[in-house]
């Protein structure tokens, strides 16, 4: 059967467009989308995009999950239900961070999951010393095939957020995080996000904000360690007011750039130091 007359019988009425597009790559092998849509799948590959579609109706999981693959900033990624399926919308972090000048900095991923923002990065400047630490063991075990896929090398620590800079007598010039942030009691989360992704990696007490107060609550622990340091920090599109409240007691001594996603929403922020960068 052509993947036209598939699309034709599945778009949208199960996938959407991009989904779609997903499986035809990730079946056929082939990275152009655009050529293989007029193409014959051959029974194995027609088999396999049933079978697929069939798991996708029968369990609403994730589609990530069931291919185990998620594409990322121009990369594909391996990932299981040990990790959070990365977001379009976290690419910002990735895009900032490389405005640096990275060229032989420590940067740091924090809660790393699958690995893609600090991968991502190394991918675009090999010169960097990356450094992956995730709370989770299963987590890393992902990173560390996502190191391998990408042959990247890069240092994996089994720490709780945080406490990685206690662990390793390593100067940090860059930091990423993109650190659990829905609230416990979100009543919006998506059934098939709430039933299979790692509730670790989702969910964070006091309204979500716990991670925000202790990152605020370590920065001059943090930036003794460096003052030319630089935190980039995803967040919920609707935590801005909350964060700008907890963050108003340390802005003598903090700059905090809040930037927009692509869907015009707010997204991540940015800390620097006042003794370093005015």
């Amino acid at each position: 059967m052509k993947v036209s007359k598939l699309k034709e019988q599945t778009v949208p009425k199960i996938f959407t467009q991009n989904e779609f597009k997903e499986i035809i790559i990730k079946i056929t092998n082939k990275s152009d989308f655009n050529f293989v849509i007029e193409n014959e799948l051959h029974k194995n590959e027609s088999d396999l995009f049933w079978k697929i579609t069939n798991e996708f109706n029968d369990t609403k999981k994730p589609l990530a999950y069931i291919l185990e693959n998620k594409y990322f900033y121009n990369s594909d990624f391996y990932v299981n239900e040990n990790v959070l399926i990365p977001r379009p919308e976290t690419e910002l972090i990735v895009e900032e961070v490389l405005k640096l000048n990275l060229d032989e900095k420590n940067l740091f991923d924090v809660c790393c999951g699958s690995g893609c923002i600090g991968i991502s990065i190394k991918n675009i400047n090999d010169s960097v010393n990356l450094y992956l630490s995730d709370i989770s063991p299963k987590a890393l075990e992902v990173t560390k095939i996502n190191l391998d896929k990408h042959k990247i090398k890069g240092q994996l620590i089994c720490s709780d957020y945080l406490e990685v800079f206690k662990k390793v007598n390593v100067k940090p010039d860059v930091i990423t995080i993109n650190p659990p942030y829905i609230d416990i009691e979100d009543q919006n989360v998506g059934e098939s996000v709430r039933n299979y992704e790692p509730h670790i990696a989702l969910f964070a007490e006091n309204n979500g904000l716990i991670f925000y107060e202790k990152l605020f609550n370590d920065l001059d622990f943090l930036y003794n360690l460096n003052k030319e340091l630089t935190i980039f920090c995803e967040f919920g599109f609707s935590q801005k007011e909350e964060l700008e409240k907890l963050f108003s007691p340390l802005i003598v001594k903090y700059n905090i750039d809040f930037k927009k996603d692509y869907a015009n929403n707010w997204r991540m922020f940015v800390i620097t130091s006042k003794e370093s960068h005015g």
